[in-house]
């Protein structure tokens, strides 16, 4: 046996959503497939198991749909809405000479056999599409939409060419012509919206460079992207797209990272730093090493996961998929009933002929197939644009029934990396963030300069700070890390001592005016650190994890939803207790190992509450697995990001509570889509069956009913996040 995959594959041939349930429940009772899922909306059918490429492809060609191989160039939306569209014209051409004898009646010598050449033309021309569908549906044991259409249309215009020959009043061309007329303008409008709900990929892989500059040899040479090696080194240009995702070896600039981040100030970038592809280089001519190439960029994974979540399946979506399966059965005996039932009646075959054929017409199930996964599709997209990567549709749908929100700490609501958040003089008496001259020698300046050298955190948080004052630093001498208590070096002809209480005890510095203010900073879970110039105490620097600027804001309108915050790390109680209290967050558990946040949310999960997780570590991963949705910030491991079903890109949470907006907001068009699609039905088949309805106004009531379920859905491309 093989190794379980996933196989995509695109359909060619799906009417309607009983073709996609025929299709999926052939590939589904194979051998070796564990799962499958046709999506009606996407023309993709997603294959999990052991079954072979080959095997699934013989299946779908088996049952009269065609394959579109990866080999073979996909037919793009608007190929197909243009090619919806001529046949439209064709048949409008056609069409509207038959109307309009046969509706006001006007009679010349040979108006019935103007109908009959005019309607042949659309059933055998534009209309032929629908016969050749259902042919193959019939051939196989399979009935969908078009053998609706096509027995419709062809019992009508069959009826017709009898009454024709055998001299007979009661032609119902215009029927036969305009259902087939109606029902291609339908399509072409409901291919044209499919085709705008899959703009968010499209969009994404515009994004995508074509041209890169590559240094080979020592000369810079114009190549494809799809040329660029790992290693290379290329060069990127201000106004420039990067081509693929690397580091910067050489310069400085601000980098626009709004198309992964939702963001639109550019950040700064230094050597050192990661740039991703399809990112806009503002400012600086920047050279950097390309890391990640083709499907491996961070903006082709970003496509895959939207692709990959809009071609899966939302739970809601199921009762739809079991309608949609049997309801083309359902149809065609109550268009049977319909028929016999106006026969019985005393009524004339052709007055019972006409109210089976407009049950035909007005039945498609197209609106139930198309209720959920458009929306998701839309969904799904529109969460990309603002840096939400959802990976499936079931997240989507679960998110919105969140009541309880876990929240990590670090790297969570606070950066997750040290910074210098006090900076306090011995002879100011209070804290600064400004440059402080003490004999001559700028503090900042001095602590900048002499852990240039440092690989410690600490160290290199202080570096990071000064050089965002805008400062430069200059090379010292006799730099030297002493493990676990800081480092010395000489600057300016006088001995810097920078590092713990321990360091400055060891050297017999007297730090006694900086203590108070040492200790304020250590009860705030902080970090200290105590500069010394020529053995004299000066300076005392707090280090800590700063809370993100967003995460107050976040967590209120989180609390605002109805949405519980609970936050649970594995910090002190301190710094717990701290960030809980400026954070305005009710439960804080604070000591917990990977294995205590589990149990914490299986608690909470007993409880009968939905409970979402945020976190961004290793040690997140367990709990974001054993939550109902896990969200990962986009800053986090790789391997939280894998246990997580939604990623949020801009390491911030304020992420997520858009995450939860669209998630409802998305479940709202759903319902709003089904309850359109089951009632349209309901009512519609009744009405129909009673005589109220021609074929003609059926025809443009069904094609109607589709195309406003992909229109509702298409209101959440306007959605504001």
């Amino acid at each position: 046996m093989g190794k379980t995959k996933n196989l995509t594959v695109e359909i060619t041939g799906m009417s309607c959503a009983s073709c996609a349930k025929r299709i999926e429940d052939t590939i589904g009772n194979t051998n070796g497939v564990s799962e499958s899922i046709v999506n009606f909306a996407t023309r993709k059918a997603t294959v999990t198991g052991r079954a072979p490429a080959e095997e699934i492809y013989k299946i779908i060609e088996g049952l009269g749909y065609g394959i579109v191989k990866e080999e073979t160039p996909a037919v793009s939306e608007k190929e197909i809405a243009q090619s919806e569209w001529k046949k439209f014209l064709i048949s409008t051409i056609l069409s509207v000479p038959v109307f309009t004898i046969s509706m006001f009646m006007i009679h010349f010598r040979f108006s019935d056999l103007t109908q009959f050449i005019l309607t042949t033309a659309v059933i055998f021309w534009p209309g032929i599409v629908f016969f050749k569908n259902a042919l193959k549906q019939v051939r196989h044991w399979s009935i969908g939409m078009d053998s609706l259409i096509a027995l419709g249309a062809g019992t009508a215009y069959g009826f017709s060419v009898i009454t024709l020959i055998k001299g007979g009043s009661g032609l119902y061309f215009e029927s036969a012509s305009i259902i087939i007329t109606l029902i291609l303008l339908g399509r072409f409008f409901e291919t044209k919206a499919k085709g705008k709900a899959g703009e968010a990929i499209r969009k994404l892989m515009d994004l995508q460079p074509k041209m890169a500059r590559v240094i080979r040899d020592g000369t810079e040479k114009e190549v494809p992207v799809t040329d660029v090696q790992v290693g290379e080194r290329l060069a990127i240009r201000p106004g420039e797209k990067i081509p693929v995702d690397g580091v910067i070896i050489e310069g400085w600039t601000s980098i626009d990272e709004s198309m992964l981040t939702g963001e639109s100030m550019p950040l700064n970038k230094e050597e050192g730093d990661k740039v991703f592809g399809g990112t806009v280089n503002t400012t600086g001519l920047i050279y950097v090493t390309a890391e990640n190439i083709g499907a491996n960029t961070v903006l082709a994974h970003i496509a895959k996961l939207v692709a990959d979540a809009q071609g899966s399946r939302a739970p809601v979506q199921r009762l739809a998929d079991k309608v949609s399966g049997v309801f083309v059965q359902i149809v065609i005996l109550i268009a049977l009933l319909t028929l016999g039932g106006w026969i019985l009646a005393g009524y004339q075959f052709n007055e019972a002929l006409i109210s089976a054929v407009a049950v035909l017409v007005i039945a498609c199930p197209c609106a139930l197939g198309l209720a959920t996964p458009t929306a998701v599709m839309v969904g799904t997209g529109r969460a990309a644009e603002a840096g939400i990567l959802i990976k499936d549709a079931s997240s989507l749908e679960l998110a919105y029934k969140i009541k309880t929100l876990v929240l990590d700490k670090t790297g969570t609501i606070t950066e997750g990396k040290p910074k210098v958040t006090d900076l306090f003089n011995i002879n100011d008496e209070k804290e600064t963030a400004e440059t402080d001259n003490k004999n001559g020698l700028d503090i900042l300046h001095i602590i900048g300069s002499c852990e240039q050298h440092s690989e410690h955190p600490i160290g290199m948080a202080i570096v990071h700070y000064v050089r965002e004052q805008g400062i430069d630093l200059e090379e010292v001498k006799d730099f030297k890390a002493i493990a676990g208590m800081g480092i010395r070096a000489i600057y300016n002809g006088s001995t810097v001592l920078i590092g713990s209480d321990k360091l400055m005890t060891e050297n017999n510095i007297d730090v006694s005016g900086l203590k108070q203010k040492a200790m304020e900073i250590k009860d705030e879970g902080k970090t200290i650190a105590f500069l010394a110039v020529d053995n004299k105490a000066e300076t005392v620097i707090g280090i800590g994890d700063v809370v993100r600027d967003t995460s107050k804001d976040a967590i209120q309108e989180i609390n605002d939803m109805g949405v519980e915050v609970v936050m649970l790390t594995g910090d002190n109680e301190v710094v717990a207790e701290t960030i809980g209290k400026e954070m305005d967050i009710m439960t804080v558990k604070s000591n917990l190992k990977p294995a205590d946040k589990c149990d914490e949310i299986k608690e909470i999960q007993q409880s009968g509450k939905i409970v979402g997780m945020i976190g961004d570590g290793i040690n997140d991963a367990p709990a974001l697995a054993t939550a109902d949705v896990s969200f990962a910030i986009g800053t986090a491991t790789e391997i939280a990001m894998e246990a997580a079903n939604i990623t949020l890109v801009k390491g911030d949470i304020l992420r997520a509570c858009e995450a939860l907006k669209l998630s409802r907001q998305t479940m709202n068009i759903i319902k709003q889509n089904l309850f359109w699609a089951f009632g349209y039905n309901v009512l519609a088949l009744p009405v129909a069956a009673l005589g109220f309805l021609n074929p003609m106004i059926a025809a443009g009531a069904m094609a109607f009913s589709s195309v406003s379920v992909v229109t509702n859905s298409l209101r959440l491309r306007r959605f504001k996040l």
